[in-house]
């Protein structure tokens, strides 16, 4: 009886919370985020970050690309028969020492692009969670004053913050579900054991118990 009791109590529950559907709407948090103005005012600021790294790295790339046609010249006059011993030592060390700072260019440049992207990726991520936050924020805030009862994204990227934006306190239905869950527990489950004699619930006695 007492199960059918508190059975009965959570689909009363449930159905009156079904009522409250009319009040839940939906958003697409994607185009939100996309069309608030702050996105594009920090979009801007990226796309002229990136554009100063791409200036900075053309600059260390064309240095590269002297060195590299420096280096060409010197290999070859390296290589020269009709060049003196002499100058062809001379300039073999030249050619060695030039492809070392070649070497060089070309880690620095490697460094600076990927030192940079982080840098720039941090900063975007950073930016991104601050509208989202303040999207949310405002979100929340209106579904509270018109009454809604939960506001949900459907956009692709909803995954960033969760599929629900807000939910009102009274159409939480944990402890209704677990209601109706534990309304089905077997009546096995109450027993406290205290039959058992003192020993532990689900141990049989031992047929060696008493011999000693």
């Amino acid at each position: 009886m007492k199960k059918f009791i508190l059975l009965g109590t959570a689909v009363f529950m449930l159905s009156g919370m079904s009522m409250a559907a009319e009040k839940i709407v939906f958003i697409d948090l994607e185009k939100v985020f996309n069309d608030f103005y702050k996105t594009q005012l920090a979009k801007s600021k990226v796309d002229v970050q990136q554009q100063d790294i791409e200036a900075e790295r053309k600059i260390m790339v064309d240095e590269m690309t002297a060195i590299n046609t420096e280096v060409d010249a010197l290999k070859k006059e390296a290589r020269d028969v009709t060049l003196s011993d002499e100058i062809r030592d001379s300039k073999r060390i030249q050619y060695e020492e030039r492809l070392l700072e070649l070497r060089a260019k070309q880690k620095e440049i490697e460094d600076f692009t990927a030192r940079r992207q982080q840098q720039l990726q941090v900063q975007v991520t950073r930016m991104s969670q601050t509208i989202m936050d303040e999207i949310r924020q405002v979100v929340v805030e209106y579904a509270k004053k018109e009454g809604l009862m939960a506001v949900i994204d459907n956009s692709s990227r909803r995954a960033a913050i969760g599929v629900f934006i807000y939910t009102h306190p009274d159409i939480e239905i944990t402890d209704t579900i677990l209601t109706v869950l534990n309304s089905k527990r077997p009546d096995v489950l109450e027993d406290d054991g205290s039959s058992n004699d003192g020993k532990e619930p689900g141990v049989a006695p031992s047929e060696d118990a008493g011999k000693s």
